[in-house]
């Protein structure tokens, strides 16, 4: 997932994504990596077929980590930001597209867990965990300071 914010604005790029299998509502362009590609040159690609944005380069800044009940699997999120691209912004089949205000992102407009996951996003901590598969993401109370 990328958090693409316009240098110019503050603004950041939301998707209003449609069919997920979580809380629909605003979110970031992100997917999955593709066999033999690097996990930064996949958001960078993502955010391209998302949004048509290029970007020139992102900047990691933690994960999102959801575990199995029995905490023997784990699904693991890589997240980005990135300020520097060219092109115009256009919807593709993921949901329109907005330049927002991050001031204006709250629980109830935002998909499931956003609000936690911008913490990552503004380095207030390293990484959120969820103890269910796709469940609510939580800032593990050994990162509370």
């Amino acid at each position: 997932m990328v958090m693409v914010t316009d240098p110019r604005t503050g603004n950041v790029l939301v998707e209003d994504k449609v069919n997920v299998p979580w809380k629909a509502g605003y979110s970031f362009p992100g997917g999955h990596v593709e066999v033999g590609e690097s996990c930064a040159a996949a958001a960078m690609r993502e955010v391209f077929e998302e949004t048509g944005l290029s970007l020139k380069t992102v900047d990691f800044c933690g994960t999102c980590e959801w575990f199995s009940t029995d905490r023997q699997q784990r699904k693991l999120g890589l997240l980005y930001r990135g300020d520097q691209f060219t092109g115009e912004i256009k919807a593709s089949e993921e949901g329109p597209i907005y330049w927002l205000a991050p001031q204006k992102l709250t629980v109830e407009n935002s998909a499931e867990s956003l609000l936690t996951l911008l913490r990552v996003f503004r380095s207030e901590v390293p990484a959120v965990t969820s103890a269910e598969w796709n469940g609510e993401l939580h800032v593990d109370a050994s990162q509370q300071l």
